[in-house]
C-alpha cells in the first residue's frame, strides 16, 4: 500500500512539473515574440501582449498614442535592441490567474535629429533625466552620432487570466502603486517576493 501511495504521489508531482514546464515554455515563447516586436517597434502588435485589464484603466488609444509619439515629432528617433530575458521567476497561482515575475534588459537608442535637441542645453538636460531614471553607468552619449545609448533593466509580470488564456505582460512600476494594485494585487506581490 505504501508503495502505491508513493507511486501515486510521484505520478502527481511529475504531472504538476510537466504542467509548470509547459507554462514556462509558453511564457518564454510569448516573451520572445514581445521582444522581437519591441525591437521592430510594431506598436499595434506590442499592445496585443499587454495585459488587457490595463486598458480598463488606461484606454488603449491613449497608450497607443504615447508609444507612437516616441518617434512622431521629428526631433528624436527611438529604437530598442538586444532584448534579453534575464530570469523568469516562480509561478504564483491566485485562483484562475497565474502570475510570474520576469527580469529583462534591453538597450534603448535615442538619436537626436533636430538642431534644437542636439544643442548642449537640451542634450545635457536629457542626459540628466536619463541618468536619474536609469543610473549614470547605464547612459552613454555618442557626440559624433548625436545618440544616447541607454541600458534598461526592467521587472515585468507575466499574467495569465484563465487556463486557456495567453500570457500577457505588464511592467513593474513601483512609483505607480495604485495601478499596480489593480493588476497584480499586494498579496500576490508578497508571494512573488516583490518589494515595494
Amino acid at each position: 500500500m505504501r508503495i502505491i501511495i508513493v507511486f501515486l504521489l510521484l505520478l502527481f508531482t511529475t504531472g504538476l512539473f510537466g504542467q509548470r514546464a509547459d507554462c514556462y515554455q509558453e511564457v518564454a515563447r510569448r516573451l520572445a515574440d514581445y521582444g522581437r516586436l519591441t525591437m521592430e517597434w510594431k506598436v499595434d502588435s506590442i499592445l496585443e501582449f499587454i495585459d488587457p485589464q490595463l486598458f480598463d484603466i488606461v484606454p488603449r488609444s491613449v497608450m497607443r498614442d504615447q508609444l507612437v509619439g516616441l518617434n512622431a515629432d521629428g526631433n528624436i528617433d527611438v529604437r530598442f535592441r538586444s532584448f534579453t530575458v534575464d530570469e523568469i521567476g516562480a509561478l504564483v497561482d491566485d485562483g484562475e490567474v497565474v502570475y510570474v515575475p520576469i527580469n529583462i534588459h534591453h538597450e534603448m537608442v535615442i538619436r537626436l535629429l533636430s538642431s534644437a535637441y542636439q544643442s548642449e542645453d537640451t542634450r545635457s538636460r536629457m542626459q540628466r533625466m536619463l541618468e536619474k531614471r536609469h543610473g549614470v553607468k547605464s547612459v552613454r552619449y555618442d557626440t559624433d552620432r548625436n545618440t544616447f545609448f541607454v541600458q534598461q533593466h526592467k521587472r515585468m509580470f507575466g499574467i495569465r487570466r484563465g487556463a486557456t488564456a495567453p500570457w500577457y505582460f505588464v511592467e513593474y512600476q513601483p512609483e505607480n502603486v495604485a495601478l499596480l494594485d489593480l493588476l497584480v494585487p499586494p498579496p500576490v506581490r508578497e508571494k512573488l517576493n516583490i518589494e515595494e
